[in-house]
Parts: C-alpha cells; structure tokens; sequence
C-alpha cells in the first residue's frame, strides 16, 4: 500500500519492466485517480507496462451525484494515447488480449462494483501468434556495407525487448563506437571497449557523432530525445519496433520489426567497420571529463556518485530523479545489463526515484536499489518512506540535498530571470527517515562521507544518507553536457 496513487502506477510499471510482464496498480475512483495520473504519465511517455484499475461510478449513483465525480476516461485517455495504450472493457478477455500483445503497453480499466464482484468464467481462447512478416533488410545491409566509421546510437525500445545478446554480438561484429541514452544504459556494458558514453541530444556527444559516415540506430524512441531539433547530416539507419509519428529525423533506410530478429540476421552479414579501439577510448574519455567539468568540490554531484559506486561495490539496481543530479548519476553508475540504471527520461518527472528503487528491490532483494534523488523530488514521495519501512525493501535513499530545485534555478540564472523562490533552507531528511524506522545518515562534512557510505553498504533494510551537496559546479558541467 503506498502512500500516493502516482507512486504506486510507477512501482507497477518498474515491476513490469523488471519482471518482462505487466504489474498492476490499484486506486479509488475520483481523486485516487486523479492522483494516479502522474503516474500514468510516466507509464505512457517512459513506456511502462502498467495496469491501473480504478473503480467506475454506478449509473445509478450519477443521476444524484456530482460529489469527486469526473469523467475518468476523459482524464486517462489522452494519457494513455501517448503510450500507444489501451481503455480495456472490464472483461476477462479484454485483458488478455491486452496481456497477448507483442509489446507492452499501458492500459487502465474502469470496472463497476458489479463487474469486481462477478465471477470469472475462464473460457478465453488465446489469440493466434502472428509471425512476424519475412524483414526486408537489403537496403539497411547495403548502408551498412558501404559506410566504414558507422556510429550506434541505442536507445530505450533495446532495453524494453529482451534482444541484449543479438545486440551484443551486431555491436560486436560492426566494431564501432556505441553510445546508449539514459534509459538505454547497460545494453552494451559501461566496460565494454565500444562504449563511447552517453547519447544526450547536446554538445558532449557532437565529437564522435560527427565522425560518422552513418549514424545506426537501434531501437531509438524519440519521446527521450530533448527539445532540440535533429543535429546530424549524416545517413541514418533506424533499426526500431515500432515507427513513432513525429519524430525527429526521416531516417535513409527503416527496418521495423522485432529487434533480435533483425540484428541477429544483419549481424551474420556485415563486415566489420574501420573504427579502432584507441578511437574509441578516446570518444569515451572526452564524455568523461566533460562530466566531470564543475565537479571538483568534496560534496560535488560527481564526487558522491564515485563515492556511492565504490562503497557499494555489488552494484545494486539504481534509480534516478529528474534534476541537475542526474547527469553525473547516470555518467558514472556502472551499468552491465539493460534497466541496470532506472529513469524516467520520457516524462522526466520528478518524484520517480523512490518509488521505483522500491519497486526494484521488493523485485531483487538480495541485490537491493539505490535511489538518487534531489531534495525536490524527494519532497514530492517523502511518504513513500512509510512504503518502503512497511514492505522492509532494501534500498537506500541518497538525498542530494541542496535547498533548491538547482537545474531549474541555472536555466532561470541563464535567462537573466530574478529569484523565483526556487529555493528553501534545507531540511533535515535524516531525522524524518528515522522516525520511519530507517537507518539514517546526515552528512554536513566531506569528512563524514565515507564513514556513512560505509556502514550503509554493510546495512540491509531501509536507509538515507541525506546528503548537504555542493551545487555550484551544476553549472559547468550543463554547459560541457548542452553546450
């Protein structure tokens, strides 16, 4: 039982993408849903397979009433849209159609009393499979054979399909450089000598983009690309799931279908490119002091990430909040395997981290999570606290505590805006965590650090490490990321 409705669609679709099926969520009609909605959000646009289920008003009950009623299709609808989501008829065979999809999408269902009291008579035959059509990809080999410094770009339908082995051995076999967006992070391991860095949309990847005769994307959803428009000349190959209407870019040549199938088969026909490993070294190493520009400070974003991957060192799942921490979070986390690093990155919401650290660890307990979040999406799921101490989830909470909602206090600076209010005196997390019964950290002091992180590694159960961060480098490294 979570404390709000948006966090409990969130922990629903976490668990979905987790587990390769749906997760559902409950919530009462009326303002349960309306606070679900946010929730319902980050389903469509982070492309979560979540279930909302939230009873309907009786026919008989709105010729009298107007008290908490709305149209609720009305509210989810145009939400659920976004996600190429589904209203299901409260019906058995509704959902198992819904269920029967070659991929997941969002979906809610409005049942009336009645219909969450009658019986289920299973008798639904399942749809017949359609085989996926015969992929033409001619044209996409023949880009690939004439281009000799291709770049990958592999974005969040690779990390949503369980193709990781196919695009392992396509990324193997081309030999160029690799860059993964956020929620594409671990497809190709952090390690791995193709790993150029991150793909963000800004100046930090314009380098290695640049190079490229092609540009190869993989399962690239244009819903986490930022408010820029398309940089690159280069011919492009989208190698995707699903065509997505706008879009950024028409690509050259598009293969659409299931992405295992066609890395796999493009996989056993090219020939390698002529990028060499030094190259790409140097790609990744450049990505890597660009983010670490403004991070020199003992209590800076990039210097408490480095310290929270090394105290824990058996890499627990991690969950990350929108907002200028997240750059260095999702910089220097180390990802081996897709979802490694959780993000809502198509919504950007704040308010994600906890829930979805939640989620993550009641779904691997022995690997536990970590949520990085600022104090202002903090703010916004401080009582998922109770749901985490109720569930006895292991995760720790790294509260980047700054007394302000940073990254939009820089753009506001940018545009020679006066102070918005956009900051607080910084409260003491710490304290609040513990009266939840969780184990709880307040570091003031770079000096306190590593004695908190320490025995937070060695710790199981609910913890906070509520952390008085040092933003003044949030600038410059926004700078070195955007340009």
């Amino acid at each position: 039982m979570t404390a709000r409705e948006d966090a409990a669609v969130i922990m629903a679709g976490v668990s979905g993408v987790l587990s390769h099926g749906p997760g559902v969520a409950f919530s009462t009609k009326g303002p349960g849903l309306a606070s679900a909605t946010n929730g319902m959000a980050s389903a469509a646009l982070d492309r979560l397979p979540a279930l909302l289920i939230s009873e309907a008003f009786g026919e008989k009950e709105l010729e009298f009433l107007s008290h908490q009623v709305f149209s609720q299709t009305d509210l989810i609808k145009p939400l659920l849209q976004k996600g190429r989501g589904s209203l299901l008829a409260p019906t058995i065979i509704a959902v198992e159609n819904w269920l029967e999809q070659s991929s997941m999408v969002p979906a809610a269902m409005f049942p009336s009393s009645p219909d969450l009291q009658a019986q289920i008579n299973h008798t639904h035959e399942p749809q017949a499979r359609i085989t996926p059509a015969i992929l033409d990809i001619g044209p996409a080999k023949q880009l690939l054979d004439d281009a000799k410094s291709p770049v990958v770009v592999i974005g969040l339908e690779a990390a949503r399909s369980i193709c990781t082995s196919e695009l392992r051995e396509f990324v193997t076999q081309l030999g160029a450089p690799v860059l993964c967006t956020y929620m594409a992070k671990g497809c190709v391991a952090d390690s791995n000598p193709h790993f150029a860095g991150l793909f963000t949309g800004g100046a930090i990847e314009q380098d290695c983009m640049n190079s490229a005769d092609l540009i190869v994307l993989i399962g690239l959803d244009p819903v986490e690309l930022i408010r820029k428009p398309w940089a690159y000349t280069s011919p492009t190959l989208d190698l995707c799931e699903r065509i997505y209407d706008p879009h950024y870019l028409t690509p050259t040549v598009r293969v659409a279908g299931p992405l295992a199938i066609t890395l796999h088969t493009l996989a056993k026909t090219i020939s390698a490119s002529t990028w060499q490993t030094d190259i790409i070294a140097n790609f990744k190493a450049s990505f890597i002091r660009g983010m670490e520009e403004g991070g020199s400070a003992e209590l800076s974003s990039a210097s408490v990430v480095k310290a929270v991957r090394d105290h824990f060192s058996g890499t627990p799942r991690l969950a990350v909040d929108a907002g200028a921490h997240m750059f260095s979070a999702c910089a220097f986390w180390p990802a081996k395997a897709p979802n490694d690093l959780l993000i809502s990155n198509g919504l950007a919401s704040m308010g994600f981290a906890v829930p979805a650290a939640i989620a993550a660890a009641l779904h691997d307990p022995e690997r536990g999570a970590i949520a990085i979040t600022g104090d202002g999406g903090f703010l916004m799921c401080l009582g998922e606290l109770k749901t985490a101490a109720e569930t006895k989830a292991n995760i720790t909470i790294v509260v980047f505590n700054d007394g302000c909602l940073s990254l939009i206090d820089a753009k506001r600076e940018d545009r020679q805006m006066p102070d918005l209010g956009l900051s607080w005196t910084p409260p003491d997390f710490a304290s609040v965590a513990r009266g939840f019964g969780f184990k709880a950290w307040l570091i003031n002091d770079p000096s306190e650090l590593d004695a908190a992180l320490g025995e937070a590694a060695q710790s199981t159960g609910p913890r906070l490490v509520d952390i008085r961060i040092d933003s003044s480098g949030y600038r410059e490294q926004l700078r070195a990321l955007r340009g």
